[in-house]
This record gives C-alpha cells, structure tokens and sequence, in this order.
C-alpha cells in the first residue's frame, strides 16, 4: 500500500482518558485505508470496539468529527466497514484493539501494526474469512502482541517482521481446528485440537517468537500438514533465515528436495517467477524439473516463466560442459 498521498477521511473518534484518541469509525474513498498516527494532536492509541463492524455498538456519548484532506471530496466518502475494507495499516502509536473491532470484514485480507500493540479484546477479528497476513513493523527478536493476535485467528497466517522497509523474517502459522466432545454420563466437554497450526502459535514467549521452537514444530508437521502448507513453511525459513540453526535448514532443504517438482509446478500455476528464481539459486531446482517447468509455463501461455526457466534450462548445460572440460 503507498503511503506517499495522505487519503482523504473522516474520522469518529473520542479522547480517552489517558490523552490518547479512541476511533469509532472512519469514512475514506479506498478499501485500502492508511489511518495517522494523530487526530487533531491526540495519539491514535485504540480502535474502539465494533469500530469496523457494520453495526457500531460501542457508540455513545459525544464523539467528535475530523476531516483529513480536501474538505471537497468529503461527499466521494463512504463508511469503511465489513465489505469495504480490504487492508488496514495501524500506527505505531495504537495499543489496543476494542472487542468485535473488525466483526465480519470479510475481505480484510492483510493488517499492518506495531509492536506497541500488546491488548486485543475479546473476538475482535471474528468472521475475517480473508485475514491471513500480518505485517509487523519490528525486529524479529523484538516483543510484540503478536501471540494475543494468533490466538484469535485460527487460519493459517503468515506473520512478516518487517524492520524499516526490509524483510527480515516471515513464518507460516498453519490452520488447526478446535472441537468439544461431550463426555458421558457425566455431561462434561473434552476439548480435541486438531493441527500444528496451534503449536507453532504457542512458540513465543514473552511477546518474542522464539524461532527455533517454530523450527521444531516442523519435522511433525510433516505428517499433518498439505505440501504446500509444508512448502510455505519451509521457503519462507529459507528466505528470510533469521536465527536459522544448520539442522533445520537442512530439514527444509531436505523437504523441498523430496517435493520438488509438484512444489516448482505449483509456483507454475501461480506465475511465481520470483520464488521460481530463489529455487534456482538455491540450488534447489535440477534440470529435470527446470524443463517441466518450462513446458507446464508453455501450455499456461505464460511466455516470461516459459523463456526464464529455457534461459535457466541453458546456463545450467553451459555449466555442466565447463564442469567437464578438460585442459591438454
């Protein structure tokens, strides 16, 4: 999302007692909604409850009004709630998330935060069907709420550590499922958790990610988890390898060797030339698989995959001739 053009809003909104502002509600012209870091001199520092959600249930009492930008395009806004929200980037300066805050924004597919943002009230993400992105402005070894975050969301969720504009780490949360079984006669409830998914969630500590237990969730996973589930994991450790130890390294690299091709013809489909080059570089990606590549991107009419992978397909026989090549 570019953050070069401020956007224009309106905001509802109420000083908290502590100086800080609570938003109640926000009207803007995109899906893709930029909120500042101050109304009218007063740090943004809570989403109020039910702020997103179509019906606002926390309302009440005066609230006041600000208007960000051209005050002449303020009859092209329309309310920012469920369906019209897609992308939510908070500031820095925001500590808490209200109960049922974003409550059925079902198209709210990535959310960007701070560390600061440590308390979330109770069901305060549910029915985002779409939300399965986080970005997190912070180093990776740095506290955060991202755990308070994870353990209302359920689906698989990838969690990027983002320390200025670079990437320093992204994990895979994988989807896990959670279910109640009566127990007779005595009318009590078992509850049954299904999936690696909630493991991997219970590796952070204090407010830090504690990487090398994620790492070892993932051996297991082997055994639960989808290949592609499996392959995010693993690419994503691979790419970004902040505190990655020699063994699990060799763990992902060891996976994705083994489940190369249906991994590299998948990347095919999703026209990923970009992974498709770090699977290269890596070494990963042998000539046998190169050249199904480059025909399942020529039966997909996908001419740059087609011509990158025959490229790649070309320097590898060059480099296996020199490899050969003997001096007389």
């Amino acid at each position: 999302m570019s953050q070069e053009q401020p956007q224009p809003l309106r905001m509802l909104w109420q000083r908290c007692t502590d100086g800080g502002a609570a938003l109640f509600g926000v009207y803007g012209t995109s899906p893709q909604l930029c909120l500042p870091p101050q109304i009218e001199g007063h740090p943004l520092t809570e989403i109020a409850p039910y702020c997103f959600a179509r019906e606002q249930r926390g309302i009440s009492g005066d609230k006041r009004e600000t208007l960000l930008g051209d005050s002449g395009e303020a009859f092209c806004l329309r309310e920012l709630h469920t369906d019209a929200v897609e992308e939510v980037v908070l500031p820095d300066s925001v500590k808490r998330i209200g109960g049922y805050a974003f409550y059925n924004c079902k198209r709210l597919h990535t959310l960007r935060i701070g560390a600061g943002l440590r308390d979330i009230g109770s069901d305060a993400f549910m029915n985002t069907l779409s939300l399965h992105r986080i970005l997190l402005r912070c180093e990776p070894g740095e506290p955060s709420g991202i755990r308070q975050i994870l353990a209302q969301l359920s689906s698989d969720m990838e969690v990027c550590f983002l320390a200025g504009s670079d990437m320093e780490a992204v994990l895979l949360y994988p989807e896990y499922y959670e279910s109640y079984d009566e127990v007779t006669p005595a009318h009590l409830f078992g509850r049954s958790i299904s999936g690696e998914g909630f493991r991997a969630r219970q590796c952070i500590r204090d407010g830090r990610v504690d990487f090398a237990g994620y790492d070892a969730v993932f051996p297991q996973a082997c055994m639960k988890e989808r290949e592609e589930t499996l392959a995010r994991m693993a690419l994503n450790r691979l790419r970004y390898p902040y505190a990655l130890r020699k063994k699990s390294r060799d763990i992902y690299r060891a996976y994705i060797e083994a489940h190369l091709h249906g991994i590299a013809i998948r990347f095919v489909e999703q026209r990923d030339l970009e992974t498709l080059r770090f699977l290269r570089e890596q070494g990963l990606l042998n000539r046998e698989v190169s050249a199904e590549c480059a025909k399942a991107a020529a039966e997909l009419d996908w001419p740059e995959g087609a011509a990158s992978l025959l490229g790649w397909l070309a320097a590898q026989k060059t480099e296996k001739r020199k490899r050969y090549s003997f001096d007389f």
